[in-house]
């Protein structure tokens, strides 16, 4: 159906109305910041090298094997690159290459290794799609001030429903994998509050049982609830106030990263988009009004269009993606938390904690000798924190391990792997049969389908 229907066009006419560019700009120069943060991060703590240019093996996502690692010092550069790129779209320069240059960049990054996955990698990729794809660099920005684009204060409000609805879906949709029978009883939180604050003094909050469904509970309706209560200027500011008590908490618990300041960028969105230009004092925000506009190159203009039909398009799939890829789960048997199919770019976050027992054999297929093969000697400490937990990695390592004995003994060997998992402080149960020649199970076979149901498992 054609958008140009008259079915469509009263909700276009909504999303073209001009809506103040201040709060998206602020996202922009944010964005940017904390990127070259992140960057700056992964060569401070050396992970660009340990984690990317030294590891002999990368797991990979299911379509994506193909994707590999610069040799040499090519991951290096290209992370140097990424935090240059993210300069150029805090100032606005050069943006529209350097904002698709940047999602391409960091999309590569996430790809090259399945076991750095995490919910605020994957929505850093999003954002940057978003970001390619909006004109932020329209409004305060070098790019207007040297004259290659015209200056603007308002923006379709296209743009900024676009970037509430994608922080609104991570916070939402982490709220509904909520509803998960572990989580609910207490059991999820209390295992994940007791590893994260363990010999810490913030422990000793376990010793009151109500404390782990306090917990649970309150993460819950947060995640529910906070973009309404956003939106909703009766609440707004008690709910500006609950998110950032939230996302300061999360630092000194949780080992996430920029996730909280990223998250928190994105929640100011939910107010009024014009509420950075109330920020600064009048007699200086006039100053730098005067700088800025006497040094506008090109007529400014009024607000900007809607974006052309095939990127509209574009923006429509997006969102219904978007909407429908975290309930794939519900397509597959079992307990998710365990066999873990359906459970990435879902944001089904913080809702396990595995404990894990490895042991992998390589059998000769004629004499039957076995050899204990330590995944510790082949993988990186992140590697083999990560294997035990995600089925999927199992899977590919021991066809990595498999490859590995005929290239270097001639001979096809039988894999074994033995595989205990104490999830939310349970007791260890086999994840894994022992007796599956795990080499005869083709790369990427989706978990459910080999590995041992967890016994007397959750409703999914």
């Amino acid at each position: 159906m054609s958008l140009t229907k008259p079915i469509f066009k009263p909700f276009l006419q909504r999303l073209a109305t001009p809506s103040d560019a201040a709060s998206l700009v602020l996202l922009r120069v944010s964005f940017g910041l904390l990127m070259l943060w992140e960057v700056i991060r992964f060569f401070y703590h050396g992970w660009v090298e340990h984690l990317y240019a030294r590891a002999p093996f990368h797991f990979k996502y299911a379509g994506f094997a193909w994707v590999e690692a610069w040799p040499g010092y090519g991951m290096h550069l290209h992370f140097a690159t990424l935090g240059i790129l993210a300069v150029l779209i805090t100032l606005g320069l050069f943006y529209r290459v350097a904002s698709l240059l940047f999602f391409l960049g960091y999309t590569y990054i996430f790809l090259v290794e399945r076991s750095l996955y995490n919910n605020h990698y994957y929505l850093i990729c999003l954002l940057s799609f978003l970001i390619a794809l909006a004109p932020l660099h329209r409004s305060w920005s070098l790019d207007v001030l040297r004259g290659a684009v015209p200056h603007t204060d308002r923006f379709p409000t296209l743009w900024l429903w676009l970037f509430r609805l994608q922080m609104g879906i991570v916070y939402f949709y982490g709220g509904l994998a909520k509803f998960d029978p572990d989580w609910l009883n207490g059991q999820a939180p209390g295992a994940l509050f007791y590893t994260a604050t363990r010999d810490t003094p913030m422990q000793a909050l376990l010793q009151f049982e109500w404390f782990p469904l306090f917990f649970g509970w309150s993460g819950l309706l947060f995640d529910l609830l906070i973009p309404f209560a956003l939106l909703w200027r009766r609440t707004r500011l008690l709910g500006l106030f609950v998110a950032l008590l939230f996302h300061t908490s999360n630092i000194f618990i949780w080992t996430i990263g920029i996730f909280p300041f990223l998250a928190f960028a994105l929640s100011l969105l939910f107010l009024d988009p014009d509420f950075p230009r109330h920020l600064l004092p009048i007699q200086l925000k006039s100053r730098i009004n005067d700088w800025y506009h006497q040094r506008l190159r090109s007529p400014k203009l009024e607000n900007i269009t809607l974006p052309v039909k095939p990127l509209l398009i574009l923006i429509g799939v997006y969102v219904t993606w978007q909407l429908l890829m975290p309930f794939r789960h519900l397509l597959t048997p079992g307990w998710t938390s365990w066999h873990q199919d359906g459970h990435l770019f879902a944001w089904r976050m913080m809702l396990r904690n595995k404990n894990t027992k490895i042991l992998f054999l390589a059998q000769h297929p004629e004499t039957g000798e076995t050899r204990h093969a330590p995944p510790k000697e082949y993988l990186t400490a992140v590697q083999y924190k990560q294997i035990g937990r995600n089925p999927d990695m199992v899977l590919q390592f021991a066809h990595h391990l498999r490859d590995l004995i005929l290239s270097n003994a001639g001979f096809t060997p039988k894999i074994f792997f033995t595989l205990k998992v104490a999830i939310n402080r349970r007791d260890y149960v086999d994840l894994v049969p022992p007796d599956l020649d795990l080499g005869t199970v083709p790369p990427f076979t989706p978990a459910h389908k080999w590995v041992i149901p967890y016994p007397r498992e959750p409703a999914n």
